[in-house]
């Protein structure tokens, strides 16, 4: 899990850094200011997600695979939105426009591959509560991918905050529900 840690440290740096870029920008875009926050939020909620990984006694490299999958995937991510490259100069309207479709492609393979870490890792069950978030922003994923509105945009990415925090909500603080 060590791997893993730092995978996620470099992925919160990365994200933390661009949204420094985005904030000194003349060309700031909200759409991608949003997504930075919800990255940052992402990397928090994953890594005490993963905390829950100490109790899993049988550990395989498939299943270290998986995880390492799931973080590179998040990694990539953040550098796809934020990249190292960016200069003050960035349009992040167009930059957003140009990575759209990637950056919501690979939201799906996280979604997918969080769906199958959770059952093949953790045994909880493909039919549980928490999927409805995840049903949720799949769903979200599908409408940003197919529409280049910026004021969706604006909403897709907040919803995906909020369902984030409802899940978390939800299923980390009420007994009963993660079980």
């Amino acid at each position: 899990m060590v791997m893993v840690s730092i995978i996620q440290g470099l992925g919160i740096t990365l994200a933390l850094r661009g949204i420094s870029h985005l904030i000194r920008s003349p060309h700031r875009e909200p759409v991608v200011l949003l997504w930075a926050v919800f990255l940052v939020l992402l990397y928090l909620q994953n890594w005490w997600a993963f905390w829950d990984m100490a109790a899993v006694e049988n550990w395989t490299i498939i299943k270290f695979l998986f995880i390492a999958l799931y973080v590179c995937t998040m990694y990539a991510m953040t550098e796809l939105m934020l990249p190292m490259a960016s200069s003050p100069d960035t349009n992040w309207q167009e930059h957003f426009n140009n990575v759209r479709k990637w950056f919501i492609g690979m939201i799906v393979v996280m979604v997918l591959l969080g769906i199958t870490l959770g059952w093949y890792i953790s045994g909880v069950p493909l039919v549980h509560p928490y999927r409805i978030m995840q049903l949720t922003i799949l769903l979200l994923a599908v409408i940003g991918w197919f529409t280049p509105n910026m004021a969706v945009h604006r909403w897709i990415v907040v919803l995906f905050i909020v369902v984030l925090f409802s899940g978390q909500l939800l299923f980390r603080l009420l007994p009963g529900l993660s079980s």
